[in-house]
């Protein structure tokens, strides 16, 4: 039950990210959000850096998670 805890922050935690990050660049730009989403630079920043911050979320999910030990 842990692991799956823990692999649902991360999915949770990529998901969010990329979410923000298309958020801002369609806000500062004239680009839809959708456009933005499902471009092929989003995609290259999101295989570059956008997995750092899950690795970080789940390394202290599980960490931190007290059940089912």
């Amino acid at each position: 039950m842990k692991n799956t805890i823990v692999m649902l922050m991360g999915i949770a935690t990529f998901l969010l990210v990329w979410f923000c990050v298309g958020g801002i660049v369609a806000w500062l730009s004239d680009d839809s959000f959708r456009t933005i989403l499902t471009s092929p630079g989003m995609f290259t920043f999101m295989f570059l850096l956008g997995w750092i911050p899950s690795i970080i979320v789940g390394i202290d999910v599980y960490e931190s998670y007290s059940g089912y030990r």
